[in-house]
This record gives structure tokens, C-alpha cells and sequence, in this order.
């Protein structure tokens, strides 16, 4: 989708103080091999901080260096991978109401760690739909503290780390533009992130902890869509990466840093920079490997990091680019207008 008038006006994180990965192989939380194989440094653990108050620190955060408040909010769209509060309980409503949002539109999306792409095409949908919708905002918290889920070994090539992350778009000038954002589903990939577990009961009814390793890999071994099944992956994501670009009046030369999910150095490189056609120095790996997975934050926290040290300046070209379970496959591309202010006091 092709997006007129749509800006970023201000971007925030909230991110707990990280684990080292030395010491989770001390303690045996991960194995010293896949450490090592991963380069992943460090991971967040904000302990028993609730995931919608990491949202909330982090939309506190965007909506002040945006210069706005809760009340001009049009629209709130709230980002959740893993479980985030007490069952029937709606988590966008605690950061409604911690900003005084009162006359936004509220809405939870759970799409996994791509739900924050959706988000963002959501948000530009509705700011472009009327005049009278003026800012949303985007806002994603998770803490994968739980018995439900080992945080060092529940998927190959990734750590999860905790984090919550805010964005505040704008139709009037923000210091990035939103240039085109798209997104696809592969759904024959449906059963990849389930394997033969029942639709019903649900499984964290029965506290069945998540475990992506055993389900990839007897998915892989069925091969329930054939071996050409990769192919179609990595067509897709071309396919998408060059209509985002071409939307975007941009070629790959022009794309600055690339943003995606923090995986291992092998996933980042192979999924991403390398289809690219991109160095790894390009990516925001070096800020990933810091934090690990977290969650649908990892774009716009390496957003925030490269702004931050000035690594991102005007005529800049960001491209965020993620693939999450479903299959689902997004990328989106903002230009950098001017340095925001708020990056002299992070300098």
C-alpha cells in the first residue's frame, strides 16, 4: 500500500536491564553450542513488570517526544505476542486509560511478533480515511516471563527478550514519513507453529507450555507442502520487498538500514540481508543481538537505536522487513525527514 501523508511524529521504548548470555549458560539455560552459534549477547528480562506497563512506559515516552497527548489520540492499537493479563481482560484499554485517551478508538492485535506491521498499516489506513482522524497510536509490551514458555529454548535461533515500544503516527509533519507498507500470508504454513496439538481446549487453558522447536521440526519432517516449500518463501519476500520499493519511489541502493527480527547472526544473514543482497553491517543486528526477541517491538526498537546514534539522518531510507507465524511476511519503508530533537538528549 502505497501511504500519502502519513508520518511518524514520535517513537518510544521501555527496555528492562538484560540478562548475559554467559550467565544463562552458567546457570544452564541454554546450551554453550547454541550460545554460541545464535552471537546473541544479552537478552531484556523485566521480571515481573507487566507487559501493558511496558507498553505504557514506552507510550509515555513516544507520545512526549512527539510533542502530543493521550486526549488528541484518534486511534489505539495495541500489539500483543504472549499473554498479557487476566483472561476476558483487554490490555489496550490500560494504556487508554493511562494516557487519557478517552475519545480513541481502542483495539488489541494479536498477530505474533508481526503484529506491529499490521498495526502500521491499520494506523495509516485510518489516518488516510478521513480528515478527522489526526494520530494514532501503535503500542506493544511483552513479558515472556511464564512457566508456559522457556525463553532460552522454545524456538531454534531465538532468545526472547521483554520490551514495550510505542509509535505515534501523524497527517500532520513528523520527523519520518511513511512511505508504503505490505504485507502477505502463505497460509499452506498454517500448521508450522502448531504441529498436531488440538484447536480445542486451547492449550494455555491447559497449561500446555509453547514449544516451537518440536513443532517446526515435525512439520519439516512431514513436509506437509513439499520441498519447493522454501522457494515460495523466499519468492514471496522478494515479491513483497520490491512492490514496498518500487511503492516507495526507492531502489535497494537507496535503503540505508534494513530492520528485522532478532534472530541468530545465521537467521538475520540468511533470511534477510543475504536475499537483500545487503551486508549484514546494514541490518540492526549489532542492536538485536544486545536485547533478543522482543516480540513485535525488534523494528522499532532498532528504529529508536539507530535514530538515536545518528545513524539514521534526513534523506535516510529505513526498511523494516519481518516474517511471523501464520506465515505471514511484511516490510514497510519510511524515509528520514529530519533528526528528531529528542536524539540530542539520547546523544
Amino acid at each position: 500500500m502505497k501511504v500519502d501523508g502519513v508520518s511518524l511524529a514520535g517513537l518510544g521504548s521501555f527496555l528492562p536491564p538484560v540478562v548475559d548470555i554467559g550467565q544463562a549458560v552458567r546457570d544452564e539455560l541454554i546450551d554453550a553450542q547454541a550460545a554460541q552459534r545464535y552471537g546473541i549477547q544479552s537478552v531484556t528480562d523485566a521480571g515481573d513488570v507487566p507487559a501493558p506497563e511496558l507498553a505504557l512506559r514506552a507510550t509515555r515516552t513516544a507520545l512526549d517526544r512527539a510533542g502530543r497527548a493521550g486526549h488528541e489520540l484518534t486511534l489505539v492499537l495495541y500489539v500483543s505476542v504472549w499473554h498479557q493479563g487476566p483472561h476476558g481482560w483487554c490490555p489496550q484499554y490500560y494504556v487508554q486509560r493511562g494516557i487519557g485517551a478517552s475519545k480513541a478508538t481502542a483495539a488489541e492485535v494479536r498477530q505474533g511478533c508481526m503484529g506491529m506491521f499490521s498495526a502500521l498499516e491499520l494506523g495509516a489506513a485510518h489516518l488516510m480515511a478521513s480528515p478527522a482522524h489526526t494520530l494514532a497510536l501503535l503500542t506493544s509490551g511483552d513479558n515472556f516471563n511464564s512457566p508456559l514458555l522457556d525463553r532460552w529454548r522454545f524456538s531454534p535461533h531465538f532468545v526472547m527478550g521483554d520490551a514495550g515500544s510505542a509509535m505515534v503516527l501523524t497527517r500532520d509533519e513528523g520527523f519520518a514519513r511513511l512511505c508504503a507498507i505490505n504485507a502477505v500470508t502463505l497460509p499452506e504454513y498454517e500448521t508450522m507453529h502448531r504441529d498436531s496439538a488440538p484447536l480445542f481446549p486451547p492449550g494455555s487453558t491447559l497449561a500446555r507450555p509453547l514449544n516451537f522447536s518440536d513443532s517446526k521440526q515435525n512439520w519439516l519432517d512431514a513436509r506437509p507442502i513439499g520441498d519447493d516449500g522454501p522457494l515460495r518463501l523466499v519468492a514471496a519476500q522478494d515479491e513483497i520487498v520490491s512492490r514496498t520499493l518500487e511503492e516507495s519511489g526507492i531502489e535497494m541502493a537507496d535503503v540505508t538500514r534494513v530492520g528485522y527480527v532478532n534472530g541468530s547472526r545465521e537467521r538475520v544473514e540468511g533470511r534477510a540481508m543475504i536475499p537483500l543482497g545487503l551486508p549484514l553491517s546494514r541490518s540492526t543486528w549489532e542492536q538485536g543481538r544486545t536485547v533478543g526477541h522482543i516480540g513485535a517491538s525488534d523494528q522499532i526498537v532498532g528504529l529508536e537505536h539507530l535514530l538515536a546514534r545518528g545513524e539514521l539522518t534526513e534523506g535516510d531510507h529505513f526498511l523494516m522487513l519481518g516474517v511471523g507465524p501464520g506465515l505471514n511476511i511484511a516490510c514497510a519503508v519510511f524515509e528520514i525527514l529530519r533528526t528528531p530533537k529528542w536524539t540530542e538528549d539520547a546523544a
